[in-house]
């Protein structure tokens, strides 16, 4: 009829034997999987809801454990050299203070007295803005506030600045003040300082332990694949928070002292700022520049500062990418800008300070994972499922 076959009716007993011949085609390593996702994903949703209720005490420990992995390369090394694991990681407890006492000693102060300095010229930066911009764009666009003209306003602000310039000067002592004012936030502050340090000797001496144990939870078939997959992750964490970080405090470094001895007003910030920001490719460096002719604008500088500062950005960012970057880095992959800033924005707004503890840990072990997800689908049955249907259809 029409070229179509007529089917043969079954009986009940045909019937019951095709279809559980066609249920024994089903691979039962299909339920397996899916009964593997289900509890993968509710050890997910679990592990997350105790995490998001326990974010506040959490903060500490995460912490510690960061620097935990962070120093346990040097305590391994000092280990390797015939040092007692306690007096090695107390060691590197020691390195930690210093460096953490230096920069708060050398730093913040300059840092301070910068902004301290830019507060008592804001009233000069107003009226320098005034006297150049406000008439041009006065003529040029007509813009009006509240029936008065524009450079009445700015005026207007410059008049206050002035009368508060002092109070200005000094915004992180009161930020000091309102703190110290708050005897919880005090003693909150105490315990977090002593307990990071505490947790993180601990942590450090018993470092190999509690990754031998987290080893040992897996299945013995599955212990090798998990350890590859493991160093695969530490390599893309390790690169990124051991090596641009390292990348981003040589770069701090460098600019600060390069635009401080070119004269640009608060070098020491904007050099700390542009630094830091270099966890994310050409955003330090573009945050850098808009500060420093922002300043030297401001200050009525010549062209020549502006030139300097460009043959300083060029220069540095020259000498990083041939020089800094790939001796610190070599050769190992990092993660992508946009991933770190999407996972740190979702992971803050979610767990606050722990999700931002958390963001980079989580981006690399997804990173890692996925890749192999991606790769595992595309050699799966259920990819190349349409070539071969449409090797039959044009058959």
């Amino acid at each position: 009829m029409g070229g179509l076959e007529q089917v043969p009716r079954r009986t009940g007993k045909e019937v019951t034997w095709h279809l559980s011949r066609y249920s024994s085609r089903m691979p039962a390593e299909k339920h397996s999987y899916w009964r593997k996702v289900a509890l993968v994903v509710s050890v997910s949703v679990t592990v997350g809801l105790l995490l998001y209720l326990l974010r506040g005490m959490l903060a500490p420990v995460l912490l510690a454990f960061l620097l935990a992995y962070l120093f346990d390369p040097l305590a391994d090394w000092l280990e390797r050299h015939s040092w007692p694991r306690p007096l090695a990681v107390s060691l590197c407890l020691l390195v930690l203070v210093v460096l953490t006492v230096g920069v708060i000693a050398l730093v913040i102060p300059t840092i301070y007295h910068e902004i301290g300095a830019l507060a008592r010229k804001a009233p000069q930066y107003v009226a320098r803005v005034q006297s150049a911009l406000v008439p041009w764009i006065e003529k040029n666009l007509g813009w009006q506030l509240s029936g008065q003209s524009l450079g009445e306003v700015l005026s207007s602000t410059a008049n206050k600045l002035s009368a508060s310039a002092e109070q200005l000067a000094g915004p992180l002592a009161r930020i000091v003040q309102q703190l110290l004012s708050s005897i919880a936030g005090l003693l909150s502050a105490l315990i977090v300082l002593v307990l990071i340090p505490l947790f993180t000797y601990f942590f450090l001496v018993d470092y190999d332990r509690i990754v031998n144990w987290f080893v040992e939870l897996v299945p013995p078939a599955r212990r090798p694949l998990f350890l590859e997959r493991a160093r695969e992750i530490d390599e893309v964490f390790s690169g990124f928070l051991r090596g641009q970080g390292t990348v981003c405090a040589i770069l701090a470094v460098i600019y600060s002292v390069a635009l401080t001895l070119a004269g640009v007003p608060a070098g020491v910030t904007i050099g700390v700022i542009t630094g830091l920001f270099n966890f994310v490719p050409y955003v330090g460096t573009t945050t850098g520049i808009l500060l420093s002719c922002l300043f030297l604008l401001l200050e009525g500088s010549s062209w020549s500062a502006f030139l300097v500062v460009g043959i300083i950005f060029a220069a540095v960012n020259l000498v990083d990418g041939l020089f800094i970057t790939p001796r610190v880095l070599g050769k190992r992959l990092g993660l992508a800008p946009v991933a770190v800033i999407l996972a740190l924005m979702a992971f803050g707004e979610i767990f606050g300070f722990v999700g931002v503890l958390m963001a980079v840990p989580v981006t690399a072990i997804g990173k890692v994972l996925g890749k192999h997800a991606l790769a595992a689908y595309r050699q799966s049955r259920l990819y190349n499922a349409a070539d071969g249907e449409g090797g039959h259809g044009d058959g």
